[in-house]
């Protein structure tokens, strides 16, 4: 693992990163805690707690507004976040719903278990050779679904 990441970024990158699959995310789809989690990640950013601004967020993100507004809608749809709009400062913003934050929670939590097992049952050297294998397979994909 890299030594860079703290405990936590470690078991999310994991599960994020290296196993692009539902099956470990059972109260709430993967690509939703993405999205929230980059939400979460910009809360507060202006100085407003538990606000995160639509421009910062599509900034952060590499995403144009209108596509991310999709997902914000959707998002919205499933309960997860509040739109609103800052008449001050003339945008709009986001904020996770409790229920959001007690999914991302309960998702954590189960992530952080399975990674310690893993972490107990499996050898350094041999969970950091697989990770490694995992990375150049990524990679590969990655490539080939750019030619």
């Amino acid at each position: 693992m890299d030594g860079n990441k703290t405990a936590q970024e470690s078991w999310e990158l994991f599960f994020l990163e290296y196993f692009n699959t539902d099956r470990i995310f059972s109260t709430i789809k993967r690509a939703d805690y993405l999205f929230l989690r980059a939400i979460r990640s910009r809360e507060g950013e202006r100085g407003k707690p538990g606000r995160t601004y639509l421009a910062d967020l599509a900034d952060g993100l590499n995403m144009p507004i209108p596509t991310l507004s999709k997902t914000i809608e959707r998002l919205q749809d499933k309960g997860f976040v509040t739109w609103k709009t800052d008449r001050a400062a003339g945008q709009t913003y986001v904020k996770l719903t409790s229920k959001a934050v007690e999914l991302m929670d309960d998702e954590s939590r189960k992530m952080k278990t399975a990674y310690k097992r893993i972490r107990d049952e499996i050898d350094e050297k041999d969970l950091e050779q697989a990770m490694e294998t995992l990375r150049r397979v990524a990679e590969i994909l990655r490539t080939s679904q750019q030619t």
